[in-house]
C-alpha cells in the first residue's frame, strides 16, 4: 500500500508516520508539508509543498490512500479568510489533485466541534457548527464537499475531541499547566479529549480495505470540565475568569458572527458543552482508546520531546 499524508509535519502527522513506515502492508509513505519533516526511514520520502496552490496529480500517482491532516485550527493572526483559503481552498486542492490520479480513498481528520454543542452525540447528530468557530464551520463545509463534489472516492471523516499528548497543539499544554487558568462560567461545560496516539490507532484501523466511507467520533469515555484537567496535577490554582479577559479582548459580536481574531475563538470555546458517543469507532474499527483522559493530561507534566518538524 502507498500512503501520502498532508500536514504530515504537524503533531499527529509526527505521530502518524512513524507509525506507517512501521507498518508491514504499507511500502511507501510520502509526507506533504511546508515545514520538513525531520525523520529518515527506507519507505519515506518528504516533498515540499503549500496546498493552498492547485497541487499537480503526478504527486498522487499510483497511491491508495490520502491521510489528510493539514487543517489550521486559530494561527498566529490568521483572518477568517485566510485560515478558510488553507482548510477549505487547501483541503479541496489535495481532494481533486487526489481524484485527477485515481486515488480511491482519504482518510480526513475532522473534529467534533461540526456538532456545535450537546451531550452523548453519535455520528448521526445534525451538523450545527458553532457560527463563532470558523474552524467548525470549515470542518464541515469540507466533509459537505467531499460527498457532493468527489463521489468517486471513499471518506473517512474521523470527528476528534480535544487531541492531548507529546507533540500534540502547544496552546493545550500551556493552558492545561499554568496555575493561573482561563475559568468558564459554572457549571463548567463538560468536555472529552483524546490521546494523539489513539487518534493514530484511529487513522491506521481506518487503512483498512474493509472500512469504508463514514464518519467516527474519536474520545477518551472519561466526561471531564476544562478546570478539572488543570487541576489535576496542582494543589494551588488560580480561574481566571473569562468575562475578565474579555474586558481586554473584547466581547463577541452580539450578532454571533466570528471574533475578529480567530485565536480569541478559544473563549467561546471553552463555554460549550459537548460529548460524543464512539460505539460506532469501536464497532467498525475495531477502535478502543488506550488512554483515559487522565493519561491523555499527564503526558504534559513531562517535557515535550524533541519536535520531528524542521524550523522554518
Amino acid at each position: 500500500m502507498r500512503v501520502v499524508v498532508t500536514g504530515a509535519s504537524g503533531g499527529v502527522g509526527q505521530v502518524v508516520v512513524p507509525l506507517l513506515c512501521a507498518t508491514p502492508t504499507i511500502s511507501h509513505v510520502l509526507a506533504l508539508d511546508q515545514v520538513r519533516l525531520l525523520y529518515q526511514d527506507p519507505k519515506f520520502a518528504f516533498q515540499q509543498v503549500d496546498i493552498r496552490t492547485p497541487l499537480s496529480p503526478e504527486i498522487f500517482k499510483g497511491v491508495d490512500t490520502v491521510i489528510h491532516l493539514a487543517f489550521a485550527i486559530a494561527q498566529g493572526t490568521m483572518t477568517v479568510k485566510e485560515m478558510r483559503e488553507n482548510n477549505v481552498g487547501g483541503s479541496l486542492n489535495v481532494f481533486q489533485a487526489a481524484k485527477q490520479a485515481d486515488v480511491r480513498k482519504i482518510i480526513n481528520l475532522s473534529s467534533v466541534s461540526v456538532y456545535g454543542t450537546g451531550e452523548n452525540l453519535d455520528e448521526s447528530a445534525p451538523l450545527a457548527p458553532s457560527s463563532r468557530f470558523p474552524y467548525a464551520q470549515q470542518k464541515v463545509e469540507l466533509e459537505r464537499a467531499s460527498e457532493t463534489d468527489f463521489p468517486e472516492i471513499e471518506f473517512v471523516h474521523l470527528r476528534a475531541h480535544f487531541i492531548l499528548g507529546p507533540r500534540a497543539a502547544p496552546l493545550l499544554r500551556r493552558m492545561l499547566t499554568s496555575r493561573l487558568y482561563v475559568s468558564p462560567p459554572r457549571p463548567h461545560p463538560r468536555i472529552q479529549v483524546v490521546h494523539e496516539e489513539d487518534v493514530a490507532a484511529a487513522i491506521l484501523a481506518a487503512l483498512d480495505p474493509n472500512v469504508h466511507s463514514g464518519a467516527f467520533n474519536l474520545a477518551a469515555p472519561e466526561i471531564v470540565t476544562f478546570p478539572m484537567l488543570v487541576r489535576k496535577t496542582h494543589l494551588f490554582t488560580v480561574g481566571l475568569p473569562i468575562r475578565w479577559l474579555e474586558l481586554a479582548v473584547g466581547k463577541p459580536p452580539p450578532d454571533g458572527s466570528p471574533r475578529h481574531r480567530p485565536q480569541d475563538t478559544a473563549l467561546d470555546i471553552l463555554r460549550t458543552t459537548l460529548t460524543v458517543s464512539c460505539n460506532r469507532a469501536r464497532n467498525l474499527l475495531g477502535w478502543t482508546p488506550r488512554y483515559s483522559a487522565w493519561d491523555a493530561r499527564a503526558c504534559y507534566d513531562k517535557p515535550a520531546p524533541a519536535s520531528l518538524r524542521a524550523s522554518q
